[in-house]
């Protein structure tokens, strides 16, 4: 490969990583705010987001995550919010490696949440819980709830427990409806 060669895939390399930041919302900054503290290597996070609004995404209003799960930062942030969701990266959280979705605008309604997952957790789930009224969920691996999906129902008022969310959509996910 000649140097011009190598600059053009480099300036693609950077391109496609800044459009993928502009189209999940999260500024360079936040990206190297994430890596600080902890970022890929994290194994716990929590996820703050807001109300979905007229069919669309909900906004993320801010990202913290740690190694230690007992650790004050992380429990902090979902001190006062309400537990909308937990993604596991392992079928049965095994080894042990999740995300909280929390949100200070209350439970799931008929509207719920459409959630898409971070660079980090894009196509990685393999099994969620949710909370607070969260009864029907439906994963879809397109970024725009689109593609291939699978729906999951639970009239219980924590709504559905998967462990393992099977081999068809195991580590494809790309975006979340969560509603009640």
């Amino acid at each position: 490969m000649n140097a011009r060669n190598g600059l053009v895939r480099a300036r693609r390399s950077v391109a496609l990583v800044a459009a993928a930041l502009i189209v999940t919302g999260t500024s360079a900054g936040a990206a190297t705010a994430a890596d600080s503290q902890g970022g890929k290597s994290a194994k716990y996070c929590v996820v703050t987001v807001g109300k979905s609004v007229d069919g669309g995404y909900s906004p993320v209003k801010s990202e913290s995550c740690s190694d230690d799960p007992n650790a004050s930062a992380f429990k902090a942030a979902a001190a006062p919010d309400v537990l909308l969701m937990e993604w596991f990266w392992n079928a049965y959280n095994s080894p042990p490696k999740l995300t909280r979705i929390i949100s200070d605008e209350g439970e799931c309604d008929s509207s719920g949440y459409r959630l898409r997952p971070n660079l980090i957790w894009d196509n990685e789930i393999s099994g969620f819980y949710t909370y607070s009224h969260c009864h029907k969920v439906t994963l879809y691996d397109g970024y725009s709830s689109n593609g291939d999906s699978a729906y999951w129902y639970s009239a219980v008022s924590d709504g559905p427990d998967v462990d393992w969310v099977g081999p068809y959509m195991n580590d494809r996910t790309s975006s979340i409806w969560i509603r009640r």
